[in-house]
C-alpha cells in the first residue's frame, strides 16, 4: 500500500481558499491542503471549513499543517500495519511449504548451530527436533568423505554462497545412505547476521532403482546368473586373459521331450553347479555359459583344469520330472587380448564340427577365415534368390530292365553374378543355418513342378526333416503340386542320413501327399540311421541305395552282401530300390545282375538342364 506524506511546516502555497456557498451544510469558507503518497502521487486532501466568509490566518495554516501531518501518520501506520500482514503470511505460507516439503531442510546459525529443522528430516535421518537444535550439522557425517572433500565444499560455499552436490550421510540408526545436499549462505541486510539453509533430497530409493536396473541389465532373468551384455562388458573393462563358453550337446533334443519349463529348471541346477565351481558364470545363450579367467595361464594347465571340470560334470546327474539324466557340453576356448568372446565362440562351433570336447582357437585353424567365408556365402545366396540365379539341373535316372530313362531327380544349382554354376556342396550347408533354405526348396519345387507339367517323366525332389517340419513350406508345396498337377509323377526324396528328429510329423506330411498320388523316396539308404523300423513307418515307394555302398560293390564283398540285403528287404515291403553313384560299365553291370530297379549316375546320364515338351497329359 502507499504512504501518505504530510507537508512541511512552511508557509504553505497550497492551501485552497473556497468561498463558495455549500448551502446544504452553510459553509461559507473552506481551506484544504493535498495529499500525496510517497511516488507523489495525489491519493487526497485535509481540509478546514468555515461558516463565516474568512481568509485563513497564520494559526490557521500551521493548524492546517499539523493536522494533514498527522493524517498522513495515521495512512502511513494502516499501510505499514497491512505491509506487516502480508510479510507475516507469506512467511507462514513459506514456513508451512518448508514444515511439509519432501526433501530435508535445516537452518543454521552464523556457527553452524541447527536451529530449525522440517519434518521430512526428521523422517529422513531419524532425529526428533528436540534431539539436533543446537548442534553441529557435522555429526551427520558417514565418514565416507574425507577431510579434503568438506574443505573443498566449504571453500566454495563461502566463494558463491552456495554450494550443492551427492554426499552421504548417516541416520540414527547408523544405516549410510547417499543424498543430494544444497547449502546456500542467507544474510539479514539489516543486521549482517548471517544463516545457513541447507536442503536434503534422499537418493536411497533412487539408487535403488538404479541398481535394479543395472541388475536385469546384466544378469539372466532364470539363472541369476551374469549375462551376454555383462561378458562383453567385462572384457572390455576388465582385460581377461580367457574366454571360456560352455555349450550343452544336444540341448534342442531336450527342451523337445521334456518341454520348455522343465528344461528351464535344468538350467536353473546347471547354473547353481557352475556357481559352485566358478566366482562369476554367465550365461550367455539359452544353452550355453561362459567363464573369464584374468591371470596369466598356459594351454595346458587350462586343458587339464577343463577336462577335470567335465569330468565332474558328466559325473553329475541331473533330475528333470524325477528322470535321472547326463548331460555333456562341448567347450571352445580363446587366449589373449583380441576378441576374446567371438574366438571362443567360433572355437566352440568348431569343437562341434569336429566332434572335440575341448576346442582352443587358433589361426592356424583358419577359423576365422571360414567365418568370414560363410558369411560371405550366404549374403551371396541372398542375392541369388532375388535375382533368381537359383536353377535345377535334372539327372536321369535308368530303369534297369527296359535301359530307358524313366524318371529325373531334380538338382540344385547356383549361378553366381559372373555366370559361373556353384554346385549345392558349396552353398547349400550355409543356407540350412539360415532362413535362406526353405526360400531354395520352394524355388526348387516351383521350378520342377512347372517344367513337369508340360512333361511326361516321373521326376524327384529332395526335401530335408526341416522342410517337412516347415508348415508354411509343406503348405505351399502341398498348393503348387495341386495346381501345376504334378501330384501324381512327383517323388519326394527323404534324406534319411540326416536323421529324422520327428516321425509324427513326416508320416503326417507322407500321408497328405500320398493322398494326391504321390510317392515317397528315402535317400541314402544304408548310411546313417539305417533303421528299419522306422523306414516301415515312413511307407516308403522307392529306396535309393547309399553311393558309398554302390562304389564299392564290385570289390567289397561286404557292400555287395549289404547291397543285397536291401534289395531283399524293398521287395519284402514293395518298394522299388535305385541304386546312387553308378559311375562306370562294371557298376551298371553289377547292380543289375543282382536286381536293382534303376541306376542313377554319370555312367547312365550326367545332371542336365532340361526344357518343356509338348504332351498331353
Amino acid at each position: 500500500m502507499s504512504h501518505i506524506s504530510a507537508p512541511s511546516f512552511r508557509k504553505p502555497t497550497h492551501i485552497v481558499e473556497n468561498y463558495c456557498t455549500i448551502f446544504d451544510l452553510n459553509f461559507f469558507s473552506c481551506w484544504s491542503v493535498p495529499l500525496y503518497n510517497d511516488k507523489k502521487i495525489l491519493v487526497g486532501s485535509f481540509a478546514f471549513s468555515s461558516l463565516e466568509h474568512l481568509t485563513p490566518s497564520n494559526f490557521h495554516e500551521q493548524f492546517l499543517e499539523v493536522c494533514a501531518f498527522l493524517v498522513s501518520i495515521t495512512f502511513k501506520c494502516t499501510a505499514r500495519k497491512k505491509e506487516i500482514s502480508k510479510y507475516k503470511y507469506e512467511a507462514e505460507l513459506f514456513g508451512t511449504a518448508i514444515k511439509h516439503a519432501s526433501d530435508g531442510v535445516v537452518i543454521t546459525d552464523q556457527n553452524n548451530n541447527i536451529i530449525q529443522i522440517n519434518d521430512a528430516f526428521s523422517k529422513i535421518f531419524g532425529y526428533q527436533e528436540d534431539d539436533i537444535i543446537g548442534k553441529n550439522p557435522n555429526f551427520l557425517s558417514s565418514g565416507y568423505h574425507d577431510k579434503l572433500f568438506y574443505e573443498d565444499m566449504w571453500t566454495k560455499l563461502l566463494q558463491d554462497n552456495h554450494w550443492s552436490g551427492e554426499i552421504w550421510n548417516k541416520r540414527k540408526n547408523k544405516e549410510i545412505f547417499p543424498e543430494w545436499l544444497s547449502i546456500s549462505l542467507l544474510v539479514n541486510k539489516e543486521t549482517k547476521e548471517k544463516n545457513y539453509l541447507a536442503v536434503f533430497t534422499d537418493l536411497s530409493s533412487l539408487r535403488e532403482s538404479q541398481e535394479k536396473i543395472v541388475f536385469l541389465a546384466y544378469h539372466d532373468e532364470l539363472t541369476g546368473l551374469l549375462n551376454r551384455q555383462k561378458i562383453i562388458f567385462d572384457i572390455a573393462q576388465k582385460k581377461p586373459k580367457v574366454c571360456v563358453i560352455f555349450n550343452i550337446d544336444d540341448f534342442k533334443e531336450i527342451n523337445d521331450f521334456f518341454g520348455i519349463t522343465a528344461a528351464d529348471m535344468l538350467l536353473k541346477q546347471l547354473g547353481t553347479w557352475f556357481s559352485e565351481i566358478y566366482d562369476a558364470t554367465y550365461r550367455i545363450a539359452g544353452d550355453e555359459f561362459a567363464i573369464l579367467l584374468y591371470e596369466e595361464t598356459s594351454w595346458d594347465k587350462i586343458y587339464h583344469e577343463l577336462v577335470r571340470v567335465l569330468s565332474l560334470f558328466e559325473e553329475k546327474v541331473f533330475i528333470i520330472k524325477n528322470e535321472n539324466i547326463n548331460i555333456r557340453m562341448t567347450v571352445g576356448v580363446s587366449m589373449g587380448e583380441d576378441e576374446l568372446f567371438t574366438h571362443a565362440d567360433m572355437a566352440m562351433h568348431q569343437g562341434k564340427n569336429t566332434k572335440r570336447p575341448i576346442t582352443l582357437y587358433s589361426e592356424a585353424n583358419n577359423i576365422e577365415e571360414k567365418y568370414h567365408a560363410n558369411i560371405t556365402m550366404s549374403a551371396t545366396v541372398r542375392k541369388a534368390i532375388i535375382d533368381q540365379r537359383i536353377i535345377c539341373y535334372y539327372q536321369p535316372i535308368v530303369n534297369l530292365l527296359t535301359g530307358k530313362i524313366d524318371k529325373y531327380e531334380t538338382l540344385v544349382r547356383m549361378i553366381d553374378e559372373n555366370g559361373t554354376i556353384i554346385p549345392p556342396l558349396e552353398f547349400l550347408s550355409i543356407a540350412k543355418k539360415t532362413n535362406l533354405y526353405p526360400q531354395i526348396t520352394l524355388e526348387v519345387i516351383n521350378q520342377a513342378c512347372s517344367l513337369f507339367a508340360t512333361r511326361p517323366e516321373e521326376f524327384s525332389i529332395n526335401l530335408s526333416d526341416s522342410d517337412i517340419r516347415n508348415k508354411e513350406t509343406t503348405q505351399e508345396i502341398i498348393r503348387i503340386i495341386t495346381k501345376t498337377g504334378t501330384a501324381s509323377r512327383i517323388v519326394f526324396e527323404i534324406l534319411e542320413s540326416e536323421g529324422i528328429e520327428n516321425y509324427d510329423e513326416v508320416v503326417k506330411f507322407i500321408t497328405q501327399v500320398k493322398h494326391l498320388g504321390s510317392k515317397i523316396a528315402i535317400d541314402d539308404f544304408g548310411t546313417g540311421y539305417s533303421n528299419f523300423e522306422n523306414i516301415l513307418k515312413l511307407n516308403v515307394d522307392y529306396i535309393k541305395i547309399d553311393g558309398s555302398l554302390i562304389q564299392g560293390i564290385t570289390k567289397n564283398p561286404r557292400h555287395h552282401i549289404i547291397v543285397e540285403t536291401i534289395i531283399e528287404f524293398a521287395r519284402k515291403i514293395g518298394a522299388k530300390t535305385i541304386a546312387e553313384y553308378v559311375s562306370d560299365a562294371s557298376i551298371y553291370t553289377s547292380v543289375k545282375k543282382i536286381g536293382v530297379d534303376y541306376s542313377q549316375g554319370y555312367y547312365t546320364g550326367k545332371p542336365v538342364f532340361l526344357f518343356p515338351v509338348n504332351i498331353n497329359l
